[in-house]
């Protein structure tokens, strides 16, 4: 692009407040992936959509499946951590997850700001939301996981990455999933 043309891109992207919101019950970091190596593929791969705002993780820390999750790295990495009991419940975090998406949705778009939500899940109970989001003029990105996503979430989006595609480059097993 022309220098003219790039300066004018960044500065438009520059004026869309970005909001991450990542299900990592459902699209985790693989073990042989640094985690600060995938918080930065993320912003990476995200950042022509605009400036971030807000990147939250929703998990449930009482869950045998996060003994290994490095919370420390993605607290300093930038994430909030919102822990998500299900008290006996199913959805829990997908519920706060809506509430959250739309709530930093909604506040922007009543002041005329642009906005984009960058959804990081496979689940397709978002595809609701996301096309909600869209029809208030909402920029929605997703970043899937490597296998068993729904594709009517890829269709209720605006821009689909696939978690491999973010990963390229980082680790053995990034690696070896895009061969």
């Amino acid at each position: 692009l022309p220098t003219a043309l790039f300066k004018k891109e960044r500065e438009m992207n520059n004026s869309i407040d970005m909001g991450v919101f990542w299900d990592y019950e459902n699209v985790r970091v693989p073990r042989d992936v640094k985690t600060a190596d995938a918080a930065n593929a993320i912003r990476s791969s995200i950042s022509s959509y605009g400036k971030v705002i807000d990147k939250k993780l929703y998990y449930d820390s009482a869950k045998k499946t996060e003994e290994h999750t490095d919370r420390t790295i993605l607290d300093l990495c930038g994430f909030t951590l919102v822990d998500c009991p299900t008290r006996n419940r199913k959805e829990t975090l997908d519920k706060k997850m809506i509430v959250d998406m739309i709530g930093f949705a909604w506040e922007r778009v009543g002041r005329g700001v642009p906005v984009c939500v960058v959804l990081i899940s496979s689940d397709g109970d978002y595809s609701y939301t996301l096309s909600k989001l869209r029809d208030l003029k909402v920029k929605t990105v997703v970043i899937y996981g490597f296998d068993n996503f729904a594709p009517v979430l890829l269709d209720c989006c605006d821009q689909a990455i696939s978690w491999t595609d973010v990963l390229q480059g980082y680790g053995p097993s990034a690696s070896a999933m895009v061969e």
